[in-house]
């Protein structure tokens, strides 16, 4: 793609010439890139845009727009600050540009990547993103459990507590920072018999009215395909880990949609932890094949998946 060069008018309109425009505006500290000061913008360019290659972009089959998915299945012990902020600044960078693609095709043809960076770093610092998040103040408990290795501590610590996404973002982040976690997330999925080894869509959903869509080529009848989406079993898992010592959140998109039996269908992560007579590895594994055990604790996921009427302030 062509650059647009300093002394070039600003491609927002507004007159003036790039240099005094949208590229002064958008200089705003390495630390939300997650790069060495001595890399040159075009190196973080080059980098972000590579990694970012993992964002798929779905197409109609029709041709009448298209669906972005913005997830990673896996992430292994990484600094959890460094991901999830060069994640964000990824998710807006290409949601910039599919948005303005849509609307003038033209003028992003002649936009480079790094002025959408530019753009997304303005936006992000304009509305003090990250700054709110890492300041979301987080029940002194779950910190607390960051402390201790007794399994009948952890219990008392998590009994009665709950996490709405933004502190549960601020307790990630608050265990690195403060203390010295590595950050791992798993999406395990486990599909119904028989499914495995047939070509699945690319996208699969059952509209409010029952209707099964998919995009892609599928051996599937819409029957399976409406079985697959209701009979698989998915966790997500959040990972904690220092030295030997882990600890894991863990939560179900039955849980997420109301069917499991905890307070008529709320919303829920569960707990373990290396406290609880079971390696890392085996408790990975035993997700993996849908038989691990039982946790008694139960933390209410508030502002996310099936609500019900729970106390908003608890745990806050």
């Amino acid at each position: 793609m062509k650059k647009i060069g300093r002394n070039d008018k600003c491609p927002c309109g507004s007159g003036l010439k790039f240099k005094k425009c949208c590229l002064e505006k958008g200089i705003i500290p390495n630390k939300f890139i997650g790069s060495t000061e001595n890399n040159s913008v075009e190196k973080r360019t080059l980098q972000l845009m590579q990694n970012a290659s993992k964002f798929i972009k779905v197409e109609h089959e029709d041709g009448n727009g298209f669906y972005r998915i913005f997830w990673e299945d896996n992430v292994e012990k990484v600094n959890p600050i460094e991901y999830y902020k060069k994640f964000e600044l990824q998710r807006r960078v290409i949601s910039y540009r599919d948005i303005l693609e849509m609307k003038n095709p033209d003028l992003v043809a002649k936009l480079s990547d790094d002025f959408f960076i530019r753009f997304a770093l303005q936006k992000l610092s304009e509305e003090n993103f990250w700054e709110i998040k890492e300041q979301t103040e987080v029940h002194s408990n779950f910190l607390k459990l960051l402390e201790t290795n007794k399994k009948k501590d952890q219990i008392s610590l998590l009994k009665g507590l709950s996490i709405n996404p933004d502190q549960l973002l601020s307790f990630i982040f608050k265990s690195y920072k403060d203390y010295g976690f590595l950050y791992s997330r798993y999406r395990i999925e486990n599909l119904p018999k028989g499914i495995e080894s047939k070509k699945k869509p690319k996208i699969a959903n059952i509209s409010e009215s029952g209707e099964v869509e998919t995009i892609g080529k599928t051996d599937l009848t819409k029957g399976e395909i409406k079985s697959m989406i209701e009979q698989r079993k998915v966790i997500i898992a959040h990972f904690f880990d220092k030295g030997e010592n882990w600890h894991c959140l863990f939560t179900t998109y039955n849980s997420l949609q109301g069917k499991e039996s905890w307070k008529n269908g709320q919303a829920h992560f569960h707990y373990f932890s290396s406290a609880f007579g079971i390696t890392r590895d085996e408790f990975i594994e035993s997700i993996k094949n849908g038989q691990h055990k039982s946790t008694p604790i139960h933390i209410d996921m508030l502002e996310y998946g099936n609500q019900t009427a729970v106390d908003k302030n608890n745990g806050g």
